[in-house]
């Protein structure tokens, strides 16, 4: 009986430890052949005042011409939401400049396996590929940006997206993901910048040391409870022999 109630734990540890790292996933859209200046918008029901809310955006493009003004313009708006990054403004305005984007031809969502895993297996979506025809010179962009939501709030808070003043570049799809909690390295490595999101990138990096660092506590506590409860099984089975 004690070697069954061993197998079991050594089971529920290792299970426990593997899925510690899931992404909370409260939401996700995704469009195709995006058209400029139609706004995209997701509503967000029963929001907690405490909520560490977050969005991720995965933008893929294809540039028309090489022109260092082959651009295009997000923007991100929150309703019943404040921006983290500046409370004032709960408007991200961000400034898609073909050239500095970095050129991906694994330029799908796919290609994050385990995060796409997390996307279908909590909204029960399956994700959409975008049409692109010539594949060697599709730019990628992504970005994570952190909300608070707005204190007594009466109505569900919004999120929308659109795309403003494109020129020669198409904007093929953008995914967004809403979620809470804790940004998982598996969320992270969806932070793709542009030349100047080194403000962005550092901290990227601390999110991560983070994570990793409450990730390395919590596999130490279950070590030590994993070790405490095969002990007083040993005990246990120990006394029950020496009765015998």
């Amino acid at each position: 009986m004690s070697k069954r109630m061993m197998l079991f734990a050594c089971v529920l540890f290792f299970t426990n430890g593997t899925f510690a790292e899931e992404t909370k996933i409260s939401g996700f859209n995704q469009v195709m052949n995006v058209n400029p200046d139609q706004s995209y918008q997701f509503e967000l029901k029963d929001l907690n005042p405490s909520t560490q809310l977050w969005t991720a955006f995965y933008v893929v493009g294809v540039p028309q011409s090489a022109g260092a003004h082959t651009q295009a313009n997000l923007t991100v708006t929150g309703e019943g939401l404040i921006a983290k990054n500046h409370p004032k403004i709960p408007v991200e305005n961000i400034a898609l400049i073909a050239n500095d984007l970095p050129v991906r031809q694994n330029y799908s969502l796919n290609e994050f396996k385990d995060l796409v895993s997390e996307i279908e297996e909590q909204t029960g979506q399956k994700i959409q590929e975008p049409n692109v025809s010539q594949t060697n010179n599709v730019r990628v962009y992504g970005q994570i940006l952190d909300w608070i939501p707005e204190y007594n709030l009466q109505k569900p808070a919004k999120i929308s997206f659109s795309i403003h003043n494109p020129r020669d570049f198409d904007i093929k799809a953008i995914y967004m993901i809403v979620g809470e909690g804790i940004k998982t390295p598996q969320l992270l490595k969806l932070a793709i910048g542009s030349n100047v999101g080194e403000i962005q990138e550092t901290s990227i990096k601390t999110q991560v040391n983070s994570s990793h660092s409450s990730f390395s506590n919590s596999l130490v506590i279950k070590v030590f409870v994993f070790l405490a409860s095969a002990a007083l099984m040993g005990i246990i089975a120990f006394l029950k022999r020496k009765r015998a």
